[in-house]
């Protein structure tokens, strides 16, 4: 009975140490954590060193397939990220598209990927996620003010609705003379004053939205008259 207990004994130590020597082998094969896909703007596959993990960029939105600056903002999340290795700073475990939320930091200039593109106009501050986090508050500001990228446009991203002058439904003097001012969507402030889309207070603090505003004009933007 002794001697079979002993055999015991031996067999599991032995068994034990070949799952030890198999954990460590696979640790040894375990590749090199990167960006290995990029889906569209803002979301990669990012491969760990035992998992595929899909995350998408905290605190940025970007255009839909089909709207103006979605091309550039896939080809600036593919020059960004693709086959780097960022530092991953996860914000929440998972949205409602099931995605990780991550804040992506590249390790090689030690810079925010959701951060760069905001500054950059390639995409926009998406404040209720960040609860108004301070430095993407001042790079779209930054961005607003100098016109670049999607803030160069007139696009209600929101509403999917162009701003520009569309296409006249009847021809004619009228349909002519309608259709300026009336096609964009105008920020008018409790105070009165009236903003365009791209100006540094384009819908800030307690206002309304109206194609048909009155009040003061902003000297920023020039508001109705525009600059």
């Amino acid at each position: 009975m002794k001697h079979k207990f002993l055999i015991f004994i031996v067999t599991v130590i032995s068994v034990s140490s070949v799952f030890s020597i198999d954990e460590n082998s696979t640790g040894s094969e375990q590749v090199k954590p990167e960006v290995i896909r990029v889906l569209e703007p803002g979301v990669i596959d990012y491969q760990s060193s035992r998992f595929i993990i899909r995350i998408r960029a905290w605190g940025v939105s970007f255009p839909k397939k089909g709207q103006p600056g979605y091309q550039e903002a896939l080809n600036f999340t593919e020059k960004e990220l693709l086959g780097t290795s960022p530092q991953v700073s996860v914000k929440k475990t998972f949205d409602e598209k099931n995605l990780k939320v991550a804040d992506l930091t590249m390790r090689a200039n030690e810079s925010g990927f959701s951060k760069l593109a905001i500054e950059n106009g390639i995409g926009w501050h998406n404040e209720k996620e960040t609860n108004r986090y301070g430095p993407f508050v001042i790079s779209q500001l930054k961005a607003k003010r100098r016109k670049i990228g999607l803030w160069s446009i007139e696009y209600d991203f929101n509403n999917a609705g162009i701003e520009s002058k569309p296409l006249p439904a009847l021809p004619g003097i009228y349909s002519r003379t309608n259709q300026t001012l009336p096609q964009i969507r105008y920020w008018v402030t409790s105070l009165g004053k009236v903003h365009r889309p791209g100006c540094s207070f384009y819908q800030r603090g307690r206002g309304e939205l109206t194609n048909l505003p009155k009040g003061t004009d902003c000297r920023i933007c020039g508001g109705r008259k525009g600059k």
